[in-house]
């Protein structure tokens, strides 16, 4: 209302039903002072109908209506002074497009003050759908304020964030978590985005918790949010909070819990809304609940809170499987009341209060909370000791950097514990024994009895062999780790975690040799194995059910990554899963796809992407990790930077994973020399390249092998001869059944025979496989190739202007970018760009890669002659 006094047009969105008519008159009936009419579609004959609601100058009586027809715009009609006419537009969904055109324009001039509904569920490709989106543009555009009925979808939130943060990027992750805080509110997610640019929040301090924790909400948000819940009795504020802490409950247990009558009005209110689409999970929002902490909330002791817990222990009792949140909920209320455990819920057993604390311990080492993680750990222990809650104990201390005690806090496993649960223990004790580049002989404690020089049997002997396995594939020895893999996943003896786990690394094995239907294979049997885990475990495993699923379907999204398999759907996959981990606050899963994100976004040539997501994946990083682990995130980042020209940062990773004390696996070598290589192409190739180790070595390692072939043919590097380029990838080529391999293959036997006609036929392969920059590497060296007035660059060159014309307009060329693409246009070749500005060929032809896309340029002398003069 104030803004409509204020001159600024207001855009009021929601259902059907939803009450935008209502809300809009009242905004209209608060300016009485205002001339205001009213605009309609005609029903009868086309035109649109106006109507004066009330006019200062007539009095309180109604004006005439009349009918603009279509043709005519009904300016003169609508405007007057700037600011004093309002124009009241309900449904203005339905008016023609011309009207709603003349509208805008009005509005935008500020000639009138538009107070205008419209249907939030249109859909985007109806007429409906656009003419909201038309009216949603005033907003956007600064024009307009905006009132949502409804809270906005996740595509307009995404849309908002990158139109607020404009050239300053938010990770995935980040953007995933404003959108979970502001609940759907475009106001909050405008304010949270702001506060997400802060310099200090948006390098020193990428946590995902740390954006709306208590006290580090944007004052406004504060404000606006307890204005909104300001008709909520205490008994609806604490059910809020409540249910903001036991995320993603389904509606049955939330009225429950907080009861159907406060559940109805918390829905109405807007403050707990549907998870999301697909689901009937419900969630609270968490700005809401946040601003409620911000003004001292506490628990009352016969509120929803309390009847809550002594609901979790019945349900408990009762089979049902708690929620990792309810669990932490209970067993931080355990851990804070002075008379312990039987204080809150009088009826636990001490059995089920070690069960709950374990799977609390799990989650709060998956939200990165170690202390929180050890605290729940050892009331399980203390409760109850089993080998469950000994390794939680064991993992919160190694993260807190205290391995001794996290090794010695294993010894607490109790006599008569199921081999199932040895093998756990087992599993973690390895892990723990690689995060220190140690073997450890301590496993020895956990075998059945015999003579000290026995064999390793039952779960120590299994994990023996996926341990095998692992070192396998570190060494980069790749079938001998797909043998080992696939034993374990076919070996019924085995537990679910272990073969799992076992799935995750045969995938990779396959992988990396170029077996794609292999891959797949293993894939479908990983699926297969995570749902058998579900179905079989209680509320004790249901985090642990959660981190191995993320962590298998992770491990085969970089699987297919590596040998480029299904790079279109991949964005979408780590899209929904990056959702889901930010939604679960599951901090230390988003490490991984923060990862996995850049590592795509670096295929795709976008360097600046992919160096903010691993910086974000690095600083997300569980702790400990293994070498591997840290290798693979720093060198992808070193890549990137390498890439846009930080050769010296590049560098500084590099030498940080070589550090004195650092055990240094062959594929960790090979990752630190492949981004030197990059860095400084004078130095050696990487171990791995197909010369000079020949064609034997591409056979034993094709995946890598042709990637390491292609960057030779792509950077004309005189030091391998084109011959054995055509060899190697021959001879990898015969060795993979995977498409984008084969391409590949393709790709490099055709620029090391300057066979122009078959790269260009290659741009448009690799431009459907989501391969860009390889596309943009065929069609350069093709129309390098190729006699301009040839059938294939008149098709080359078409296509580079179709795509230049269907992309939006591009920000500005950097100095860089500039500097790179006049030595080209003036005929230098990339090598002596390179040589001249003191840069890696690879980086010379991201900066041109990129200065031509920005440009439309199809050619060297189009970028030439784009540049005008400065060329």
């Amino acid at each position: 209302m104030r803004q409509v006094r204020d001159g600024t047009s207001v855009l009021v969105l929601g259902a059907p039903g939803s009450g935008r008519s209502h809300l809009a008159r009242r905004v209209v009936d608060s300016v009485p002072e205002l001339r205001v009419l009213s605009v309609r579609s005609a029903t009868s004959v086309p035109g649109l109908i106006v109507s004066t609601v009330h006019d200062p100058e007539q009095g309180s009586a109604p004006g005439t209506v009349r009918r603009v027809p279509p043709g005519t715009t009904g300016v003169d009609d609508l405007a007057g002074t700037a600011g004093s006419t309002v124009v009241l537009a309900d449904d203005a969904h339905l008016l023609d497009a011309e009207h709603l055109q003349m509208l805008c324009e009005l509005a935008t001039d500020g000639r009138v003050v538009l107070v205008a509904t419209a249907d939030a569920t249109a859909g985007a490709g109806t007429t409906h759908g656009a003419a909201a989106a038309r009216l949603t543009s005033l907003w956007l555009d600064g024009r307009a304020g905006r009132v949502d009925l409804v809270g906005l979808s996740e595509t307009e939130g995404h849309e908002l964030v990158l139109s607020v943060a404009g050239s300053r990027p938010l990770d995935l992750a980040l953007r995933h978590t404003i959108l979970v805080a502001a609940g759907g509110s475009p106001a909050t997610i405008r304010e949270l985005t702001l506060e997400a640019l802060r310099d200090d929040r948006a390098t020193s301090n990428r946590d995902l918790l740390g954006l709306h924790g208590p006290g580090l909400l944007p004052p406004r948000t504060v404000e606006r949010a307890r204005h909104r819940l300001d008709t909520l009795s205490e008994h609806e504020r604490e059910s809020l909070v409540l249910l903001a802490r036991l995320d993603g409950l389904d509606p049955e247990r939330a009225m429950h819990y907080v009861g159907d009558a406060t559940l109805r009005r918390l829905l109405r209110h807007g403050s707990v809304t549907p998870a999301g689409a697909g689901t009937t999970a419900l969630r609270a929002t968490p700005v809401d609940a946040e601003a409620v902490l911000a003004d001292g909330h506490t628990w009352s002791a016969s509120g929803p809170y309390a009847r809550a817990l002594r609901s979790m222990v019945d349900l408990d009792t009762a089979g049902l499987v708690l929620t990792p949140f309810e669990c932490l909920l209970l067993s931080d209320a355990w851990l804070g009341a002075a008379d312990g455990p039987t204080g809150p819920t009088p009826a636990v057993a001490p059995d089920q209060v070690s069960r709950i604390a374990t799977v609390a311990a799990r989650k709060s080492t998956a939200m990165l909370q170690p202390y929180r993680a050890l605290a729940h750990a050892m009331l399980a222990l203390d409760t109850h000791p089993t080998g469950a809650a000994a390794v939680e104990a064991s993992r919160a201390l190694a993260a807190l950097g205290s391995t001794r005690a996290a090794h010695e806090v294993l010894g607490r496993v109790p006599p008569g514990t199921s081999d199932e649960a040895l093998e756990l223990v087992s599993l973690w004790r390895a892990e723990l024994d690689d995060w220190e580049g140690t073997r450890s002989d301590s496993s020895a404690d956990l075998t059945e009895p015999g003579t000290p020089d026995d064999p390793p049997s039952g779960p120590v002997a299994t994990v023996e062999r996926l341990r095998g396995a692992v070192h396998a594939l570190r060494a980069m020895r790749w079938r001998e780790s797909l043998d080992l893999a696939t034993g374990l996943v076919d070996d019924d003896r085995a537990g679910l975690v272990v073969r799992l786990r076992a799935c995750g690394l045969a995938g990779m094995a396959a992988a990396f040799l170029g077996h794609g239907a292999q891959l797949e294979s293993i894939t479908t049997t990983g699926r297969r194995l995570h749902d058998a885990l579900a179905r079989q475990v209680g509320s004790a495993s249901a985090q642990q059910v959660v981190d191995e699923g993320t962590a298998f379907f992770s491990g085969s999204a970089a699987a297919h990554l590596a040998c480029s398999l299904g790079w279109v759907e991949m964005p979408a996959r780590l899209d929904a899963l990056m959702r889901r981990a930010v939604a679960a606050r599951d901090v230390a899963h988003t490490s991984t796809l923060s990862a996995l994100a850049g590592y795509l976004a670096l295929a795709d040539g976008d360097d600046v992407t992919a160096e903010l997501e691993l910086g974000a994946a690095i600083d997300r990083a569980p702790r400990p990790t293994t070498h591997e682990t840290h290798a693979w995130l720093v060198s992808v980042r070193a890549t990137a930077l390498a890439r846009l020209g930080r050769a010296v940062e590049a560098e500084r990773l590099c030498a940080e994973l070589e550090a004195p004390g650092a055990t240094v696996s062959a594929w960790s070598a090979y990752l630190v020399e492949s981004v030197r290589h990059l860095a400084a192409p004078t130095t050696s190739l990487p171990a791995v390249a197909p010369s000079p180790l020949g064609v034997e070595a591409a056979a034993l390692q094709p995946t890598i092998a042709l990637f390491a072939a292609a960057e030779a043919a792509a950077s004309h590097d005189g030091r391998v001869s084109r011959q054995d380029l055509v060899d190697a990838a021959t001879a990898a080529r015969q060795q993979t059944d995977i498409g984008s391999l084969q391409a590949v293959a393709d790709y490099v036997i055709a620029a090391s025979t300057a066979d122009a006609g078959s790269l260009a036929d290659l741009t448009r392969t690799f431009e459907g496989l989501g391969m860009r920059h390889l596309a943009d590497a065929c069609e350069e060296q093709a129309l390098r190739l190729l006699d301009p007035d040839s059938p294939h660059a008149l098709s080359a060159w078409r296509d580079r202007a179709n795509r230049a014309e269907s992309e939006p307009a591009e920000e500005p060329l950097t100095a860089r970018e500039r500097e790179v693409a006049v030595l080209a246009g003036r005929g230098l070749s990339n090598r002596d760009i390179a040589a001249r500005l003191f840069l890696s060929v690879r980086t010379v032809e991201s900066h041109l890669y990129l200065a031509r896309r920005k440009l439309g340029a199809a050619s060297r002398r189009d970028l030439a002659d784009r540049l005008g003069d400065d060329a």
